[in-house]
């Protein structure tokens, strides 16, 4: 009688795919039929059909559209968040049956400050590909604004940036306060002094990231308690860049510990900074998904990179 009824109730499910369920989730946060569709990579009018493909099989309308923007109705807003959760634990399934047979299969998206994807990362990467070549990964560079998004989101499995100031719905692992230091051109007459000051520097040209960078917020911040201005003519966007910029003389800059280069740089000056100059990074990712497999067992191999990296010294005992 148990399984009579039960092929009754899935008898009345709706023949949803899960293009569709991607579609209308996908639609929900972005909330433009343009960006939706790009970030789908297929067309505004293939969006389109399948929402409304959507739409006839559940037999009410999850969207208003607008000229601009579409809002969702009431039904939309019942429906979304389940379908979004469907979508989560499908693919968490997935994840789990790859690794079934013992040699890890899928893809692991994970978001990164740029200063960790500059060496740790890529030394990570190198040594988990190394034991797991069938996985694939995508990097998703950004600042500390864009890393949050996407986990939040759900776009990434994880990330690695600064925790959020609160930290609803986002679980923080391996969290360690990481020290910044000055790096200059090694014609500098500062190149081989131990520590410096921002004042020290005041008179220079800084090679600096964004205004809405992290890094930038916390050294101009430092500035103004010290009473000086910093000249950030130059704006980079890449730390490759930036170093190549400050090593043939364009300039001076701060980063943090895990942008430099384990080995000695030859053609630059690290100083610590005095007073110092320190950010907190962990690994993020959202609490109410889990970390599959494969996620893990990068972790497995980051997390102990990462630490030693944030952890490391130079220019002489702080």
């Amino acid at each position: 009688m148990k399984d009579s009824h039960r092929e009754n109730d899935l008898e009345e499910l709706p023949d949803l795919t899960v293009k569709q369920l991607r579609a209308v989730v996908t639609l929900s946060k972005s909330g433009k039929f343009t960006a939706a569709a790009a970030e789908l990579g297929i067309s505004q009018p293939g969006l389109s059909r399948l929402i409304q493909q959507a739409e006839e099989l559940l037999g009410v309308a999850l969207f208003i559209r607008g000229t601009r923007a579409v809002a969702q109705t009431e039904a939309g807003r019942a429906f979304i968040p389940a379908a979004e959760k469907t979508l989560d634990e499908l693919l968490q399934q997935v994840r789990n049956v790859r690794t079934l047979d013992g040699e890890l299969r899928g893809q692991i998206v994970i978001a990164s400050l740029m200063s960790i994807s500059h060496h740790v990362l890529p030394t990570a990467l190198a040594e988990f590909r190394t034991r797991y070549p069938k996985m694939h990964i995508r990097i998703r560079e950004g600042l500390q604004s864009g890393v949050l998004e996407d986990v939040r989101s759900g776009v990434a499995d994880f990330g690695v940036g600064s925790p959020p100031t609160t930290q609803h719905g986002i679980d923080v692992r391996s969290a360690v306060d990481e020290s910044c230091y000055a790096i200059l051109p090694r014609s500098h007459s500062l190149a081989r002094s131990s520590a410096v000051t921002l004042r020290d520097l005041v008179s220079d040209t800084f090679v600096s990231m964004p205004t809405d960078s992290g890094l930038r917020r916390l050294v101009d911040a430092a500035a103004a308690q010290q009473g000086v201005t910093l000249d950030h003519c130059i704006v980079i966007n890449q730390y490759q860049s930036l170093f190549d910029f400050v090593t043939n003389g364009l300039g001076v800059s701060v980063v943090p510990a895990s942008a430099l280069s384990p080995s000695r740089e030859p053609a630059l000056g690290v100083c610590r900074l005095r007073p110092q100059i320190r950010r907190r990074v962990g690994i993020l990712h959202r609490a109410e998904r889990p970390l599959s497999a494969s996620s893990e067992e990068f972790l497995r191999i980051f997390q102990p990179m990462f630490v030693e990296a944030t952890e490391r010294r130079f220019g002489g005992r702080p």
